[in-house]
């Protein structure tokens, strides 16, 4: 863990909140009112952002980080991964792929 990581963790607004919270069992049933308590948690945290980029750098696949659900964090990830290219990435130039004729 960089010092960079360990900064950002210290400033957590979770860090005043029982640890259970951010990992319900479940995404239905009573669960649902842990998920949306934990989320305002992080609705308020300084270091959201910073949290989310760490569940999605690390692949984090049990509870709420940076106020997003495991399915949310599974959307944003994909979403990130089938993005288009540019128009101008894209282009293959032209001759690409061509071989010299003997």
């Amino acid at each position: 863990m960089t010092k960079a990581d360990a900064d950002w963790r210290a400033r957590g607004a979770c860090l005043s909140a029982d640890p259970e919270l951010f990992f319900p069992l479940s995404s239905a049933g009573p669960a649902v009112e842990q998920l949306d308590q934990a989320k305002t948690v992080c609705a308020g945290c300084q270091v959201r952002a910073e949290c989310l980029e760490f569940a999605l750098a690390t692949r984090q696949v049990h509870g709420v980080w940076g106020g997003t659900s495991e399915d949310e964090r599974q959307h944003v990830l994909a979403a990130r991964t089938s993005r288009p290219l540019p128009a101008m990435a894209s282009r293959v130039p032209a001759g690409a792929g061509r071989t010299a004729e003997p």
